[in-house]
């Protein structure tokens, strides 16, 4: 009598281990380039009707199509990239440079020269009114805040470059993946949808409510961050506020955070108008950032463009952002929510799967 187990118990162990180890040297050899690949998944999505237009001008040359759309679509993403960069260099040195001036003309040398100057020395008595910290700790505080600062900048300085090259490296990949998911994206979707045990209609129905909601949300997060820059600008502009380009790609950036959003950069400017004097401007300030750039585009515009996608559940977008962006950077926005309810469809299949239920209804 064989006490090697049932049948067919050894051929599926074998299978597992070796699937587990195939995974595991899998992974590792993916691991530089999951960034792009999900990268150039969220933008083959977001240019599908590109895509579905160009293919269908040349159905017989797609290679010559994807790689069109690729470049068109690394030049619409680096053109703007490097003239806003230029427009933030050039704001960033014109401030640093009236800064200096300006400290000069003080005869400030150091922080406690800069704490000394009447405007800062308001902020800090209104702080040490409100915290109950005297006025001398804050000092303190702020002497040692800033040499931590400078010892943290002298570290990190080298590494700037090291990330700058990153990041150019991680853009040419995801082009490079994204010529793959443009032309072969299709069949790419039918064969991971093919695993799932359920049938073809099922599939289609998942496939396209998947596609639904990562477009969604791309355009919902991307056109409102872009709007809510632009306006952020524009009310920083009005407030005469200066360097409104960059005021404007901090809020658009910031816009993407499930909490705070723009508030982080317009609410200091609001605080900087009122304690130097501009109560008018810092009053149109806060009420065209609370406003305007935040409720407008957030309640108002964002569920208008989201909203074509039934699929997207209010706490599944909040906790999937959420996550995301804790685990994966800027990229979780896109990658929690659709992890999430993903998770939720594979547990309705699961469910559908299971002939428990139903024989327990029918018998009831």
């Amino acid at each position: 009598m064989s006490a090697t187990g049932p049948p067919g118990a050894y051929p599926v162990l074998v299978f597992c281990v070796l699937s587990a180890a195939i995974g595991g040297i899998c992974y590792a050899l993916l691991a530089p380039f999951l960034t792009a690949i999900a990268w150039a998944i969220v933008l083959a999505v977001a240019f599908h009707r590109p895509w579905t237009w160009l293919e269908s001008r040349y159905p017989s040359r797609k290679n010559l199509a994807a790689v069109l759309l690729s470049l068109a679509i690394g030049v619409v993403v680096v053109l703007p990239a490097a003239s806003l960069v230029g427009v933030l260099a050039w704001q960033a040195s014109d401030i640093a440079g009236r800064t200096v001036a300006e400290m000069r003309s003080r005869n400030v040398h150091g922080v406690e020269d800069l704490l000394a100057l009447p405007p800062v020395k308001r902020v800090v008595g209104f702080v040490a009114e409100k915290s109950g910290v005297t006025p001398d700790e804050i000092a303190r505080r702020a002497v040692s805040f800033a040499a931590e600062a400078a010892t943290f900048l002298a570290q990190k300085s080298g590494g700037l470059l090291l990330s700058f090259f990153d990041a150019v490296m991680t853009f040419l990949m995801t082009l490079f993946f994204l010529f793959f998911f443009l032309r072969d994206g299709r069949e790419m979707t039918v064969n991971i949808l093919e695993i799932l045990p359920v049938g073809k209609a099922r599939r289609e129905r998942i496939g396209s409510s998947l596609f639904s909601m990562l477009q969604s949300i791309f355009l919902g997060s991307l056109l409102c961050a872009l709007a809510q820059g632009v306006s952020g600008a524009v009310g920083w502009w009005i407030a005469g506020l200066p360097s409104p380009a960059l005021a404007g790609a901090a809020m658009a950036f910031l816009s993407l955070l499930p909490i705070g959003g723009t508030a982080i950069v317009w609410l200091p400017g609001t605080l900087v108008l009122w304690f130097t004097g501009h109560h008018g401007a810092a009053i149109f300030l806060a009420a065209w950032g609370a406003i305007v750039t935040s409720v407008l585009f957030d309640n108002v515009l964002k569920p208008l463009i989201i909203g074509g996608s039934a699929e997207l559940d209010t706490l599944v977008v909040f906790v999937g952002v959420f996550g995301g962006l804790s685990v994966f950077g800027l990229l979780g926005i896109f990658i929690g929510p659709i992890a999430l309810a993903l998770a939720a469809t594979l547990l309705e299949v699961l469910r559908e799967q299971n002939p428990r239920p139903a024989a327990e209804t029918a018998a009831s």
